[in-house]
């Protein structure tokens, strides 16, 4: 029987939902706060790769969304003009009978997993965030923004980079760092069938990303010296940034949609050292180890956090043991997707003629397509 019975979840996103979801499965009673509206979705698309799709599986979800997403076979790399095509094919991990990739819009994906936390039992109160934390050795007692206050067994802080729990737990350990790169995303009609990256030849690549039937985003990554959104008309700068581009990317760039529709996000790091719990607070996703999106992997982490510290808390055991057991599973892999990942952006940022983009790509799919 597990240690704990009722448990608060900050962060209603991947993290936050899928370890609802998770922990519902064990009979664990689960709060979410979450501190935007229902109807607010953050991003564009997401990209998920055969672990994800895995982790997925074992929350009951990868059916519902392959029903709505796009499924693929790997990454497919080109030059600026999109010449010289090199392909890497992804690994069945979620098994034989399932895609090695899938892309699926952010609403589709926040709309599924809100479903199944809600359907599951879980309550959710949005536009709700906690203001003060104190734990002894038998809970944690929460104050709401609200002013509600309550006890849990535990609380697991997946609310994002910019995560309150983290802060409340760990002050100012492993603050957001900028990286010193950026992306747009831009939504299209979908033209590929699988992911597609363009060397831009400058240090900055582009891509596309298949997210359903219809739908497809544009990436481009963006080095600036600061975490500052560009000013002046967006779709003006963007173009000028892709001056170089021929091929698809070029034609996306000669339409772009209107400078409201394009997203400019910097990437944002984070990297709490071990071990991501304090007494019976444990931070993970986003919170714990935000990373650059050159590998695709942050939302597959999150999942994964979930999975895992769903089975360990569901285990006959003591908190403090769940806790240090999720480490032993969790901390070493998503450190090191955090490392290749950072490796990559530092190579387009400086440009390095001897970066192995492709090389880097393939350790990480082999690291993933291990067993978590």
């Amino acid at each position: 029987m597990s240690a704990v019975s009722k448990v608060l979840v900050v962060g209603g996103g991947i993290a936050g939902l899928s370890t609802a979801i998770a922990l519902r499965g064990h009979g664990i009673a689960v709060d979410v706060a979450e501190k935007y509206r229902p109807d607010a979705v953050l991003g564009i698309g997401i990209i998920l790769q055969g672990n994800a799709l895995r982790a997925l599986n074992s929350l009951g979800l990868l059916e519902a969304v392959r029903e709505v997403g796009f499924a693929y076979d790997g990454f497919a790399f080109f030059d600026a003009d999109g010449e010289n095509r090199t392909f890497l094919k992804g690994d069945l991990t979620a098994g034989p009978e399932y895609p090695a990739m899938m892309g699926i819009t952010r609403p589709d994906y926040s709309r599924i997993l809100t479903d199944a936390a809600t359907k599951a039992g879980t309550r959710i109160f949005p536009e709700t965030t906690i203001t003060e934390l104190a734990q002894d050795t038998g809970g944690v007692d929460i104050t709401f923004s609200d002013g509600r206050r309550d006890r849990y067994d535990i609380v697991i802080g997946a609310d994002g980079i910019h995560s309150t729990t983290r802060q409340l737990v760990f002050g100012d350990l492993a603050a957001p760092r900028y990286s010193g790169q950026a992306a747009w995303r831009v939504n299209f009609p979908r033209e590929v069938d699988e992911l597609q990256s363009y060397d831009g030849g400058d240090g900055d690549r582009a891509g596309v990303v298949p997210l359903s039937d219809k739908v497809m985003y544009m990436y481009v990554t963006d080095k600036t010296e600061k975490s500052l959104e560009p000013q002046g008309d967006l779709r003006e700068v963007l173009r000028a940034k892709l001056a170089g581009y021929g091929g698809l990317i070029g034609r996306l760039r000669d339409n772009l949609p209107p400078a409201h529709e394009l997203v400019w996000k910097p990437f944002l790091l984070v990297s709490l050292p071990r071990p991501w719990y304090k007494g019976r607070v444990i931070i993970i996703g986003d919170a714990a180890h935000a990373t650059s999106a050159h590998l695709g992997q942050g939302g597959a982490m999150a999942i994964e956090d979930a999975v895992v510290l769903g089975e360990e808390l569901g285990r006959d055991t003591d908190v403090a043991t769940a806790f240090e057991r999720v480490m032993d599973r969790r901390f070493e892999r998503a450190n090191k997707i955090q490392q290749w990942s950072e490796q990559l952006c530092r190579w387009e940022i400086e440009r390095a003629p001897d970066a192995d983009h492709t090389g880097v790509v393939a350790r990480a799919f082999a690291l993933v397509s291990e067993p978590i």
